[in-house]
């Protein structure tokens, strides 16, 4: 099959695998129900970029599901187990669609021989998993620290745990830890398909995933983590609790008392909106530099 073929066949397959692994999703409550046409759309542009890259957002996934069911009983307590029922449309949506399209781009301008082009989004798509990777694991695991968070934007600041912008020492060494399972496991997947038919590994044999670009994922995962955090302080509205003496996202907060309103932002953004800047500016990034140091990705 030449190139264009096996992106043919690739769209079937996804389309149908999508479609089904979305209803197992629901079943396992990865996902709810109202997620299911995002969710195959997602996971029909990624299969796209072939077999690694569908193992990749597959290993993503399950990392995400295992670090969000950790410390259960905290985290209903606190009032943020907003996912242990399974993440909704715009949810599936601000995660997927960056990679996905990075993925997208990366397979057909592969198809149609743009190698260099190829190669710049396949490291984009990666780079944009490990920033949403990074995000997710600082927020399920940071809300679990027994130190106080304090919000990026005010350190000296009591926050309550789960507020937008919060962070603790515990989040920010989640977050390295979420960049760099991403990264490693990338390195395992291109060593693992390296003598795989080209049909295969498809535009995975494009780049060389040496150790300037392994840090570079890990890196921008990061940054992303604290572009997530900024925004969130900067675009969300806080409030103050003055029987906790506390700042929170919450116009009641978990003590029963009525907050007041501390800071209005003009710029309103969803946690949704926030994650899909964060991963679109990842991937923007990701694209300037490898398109500057080219030669870095083999």
């Amino acid at each position: 099959m030449n190139n264009i073929e096996v992106l043919v066949t690739y769209l079937i397959i996804g389309l149908s695998a999508s479609i089904a692994l979305s209803a197992i999703a629901v079943k396992a409550k990865v996902i709810r129900r109202s997620a299911i046409p995002q969710s195959v759309l997602v996971g029909t542009l990624v299969t796209l970029s072939g077999l690694p890259s569908v193992l990749l957002f597959i290993l993503f996934l399950l990392y995400a599901t295992i670090v969000t069911r950790l410390g259960k009983e905290p985290k209903v307590k606190l009032g943020i187990a907003y996912d242990l029922e399974g993440r909704g449309a715009r949810q599936v949506a601000a995660v997927g669609f960056t990679p996905s399209i990075m993925a997208m781009v990366s397979s057909v301008t592969y198809a149609i021989g743009l190698v260099t082009v190829a190669k710049i989004f396949l490291v984009s798509y990666v780079a944009s998993l490990a920033a949403t990777s990074a995000d997710t694991w600082a927020s399920e695991i940071g809300v679990l620290s027994k130190s106080e968070p304090f919000l990026i934007i005010m350190p000296k600041a009591k926050v309550t745990p789960g507020t937008s912008g919060a962070v603790t020492l515990l989040g920010e060494l989640s977050s390295l830890a979420g960049s760099t399972a991403i990264a490693l496991t990338y390195l395992v997947l291109a060593a693992a398909f390296n003598r795989s038919p080209g049909w295969i590994k498809f535009n995975w044999d494009t780049v060389n995933p040496s150790m300037q670009v392994i840090l570079l994922i890990l890196a921008l995962g990061y940054l992303g983590e604290v572009m997530d955090s900024l925004l969130g302080a900067l675009t969300q509205p806080k409030y103050y609790c003055d029987r906790c003496s506390m700042v929170t996202e919450q116009e009641v907060h978990t003590c029963g008392s009525k907050t007041r309103l501390i800071y209005n932002p003009r710029i309103k953004l969803s946690n949704e909106d926030v994650n899909l800047l964060t991963s679109l500016i990842v991937a923007v990034i990701a694209v300037l530099v490898s398109l500057t140091f080219s030669r870095l990705l083999g």
